[in-house]
């Protein structure tokens, strides 16, 4: 997946894409229309902890969930540092989901990824220039992998009252090692880090799948074809940056 290969006029057809509007709405579109379609919002799990006794609507809370995690990332991949603001609340309201669905590391972990968004938003307030792939691309993704497999194991053995069930265990863990990573990274724009993104969303893809959450398996897909044309986009930015500072 090189830009370089690809002709000029190709390129800048792929970034009007990459930068348009149409595409956030058309995605907020495949969203909405593939969660009601299927009844996803329609789902309720009951809750029974803390004093508390009722029915969830998880699946709306779901789809609210989906609807600004998407706005989110098409934003950061606009450049856009009001996606990694909306990112950072966005966090929140996804783990407490994913431990409802059963994910009981997810108290440990998605503050992780809540400081990693923030972060992000505060590097991008002060600077935003594109880098190439340094040491400390690879010190951070090393680094997220090793905070999640602890974090998990920790949280499926700690927190909660299961036996581990260590399919499930691997299919939260190498996702959220590679999100990880890829939420430090997204401080220093790397163009690269969209590939990381891509192997996020295709473990996501296997883990929504696992835990039958359909509103973000339909999301994840979309995420494919929006890491390749934030790779395409980043990549050419940052060749112009070098041509113009050269």
């Amino acid at each position: 997946m090189n830009s370089l290969s690809l002709s000029e006029k190709s390129i800048k057809t792929i970034k009007s894409i990459t930068n348009s509007t149409y595409l956030d709405v058309i995605g907020l579109i495949i969203v909405l229309i593939g969660s009601v379609s299927l009844g996803y919002h329609k789902t309720r799990i009951p809750i029974h902890s803390f004093g508390l006794n009722f029915d969830f609507p998880l699946g709306i809370f779901s789809i609210i969930n989906v609807g600004f995690s998407m706005i989110s990332t098409r934003l950061v991949t606009k450049k856009n540092n009001i996606g990694n603001f909306i990112g950072t609340l966005n966090t929140a309201l996804s783990g407490t989901i994913d431990y409802l669905l059963g994910n009981a590391a997810a108290i440990l972990t998605y503050p992780i990824s809540f400081i990693g968004n923030y972060v992000a938003f505060r590097f991008w307030k002060r600077k935003r220039i594109l880098n190439s792939i340094d040491a400390i691309f690879y010190r951070n993704l090393v680094f997220g992998m090793l905070l999640s497999l602890v974090l998990n194991y920790l949280g499926f053995t700690y927190f909660s009252e299961n036996p581990i069930d260590w399919k499930l265990f691997f299919a939260i863990t190498i996702p959220a090692g590679i999100s990880f990573g890829g939420t430090f990274n997204t401080s220093r724009m790397y163009p690269d880090n969209w590939i990381m993104w891509q192997l996020y969303n295709l473990s996501k893809i296997v883990q929504s799948v696992m835990i039958l959450n359909i509103a973000n398996t339909i999301k994840y897909v979309f995420y494919l074809f929006n890491a390749v044309l934030g790779f395409i986009t980043w990549k050419d930015d940052k060749k112009k940056e070098a041509i113009t500072t050269s």
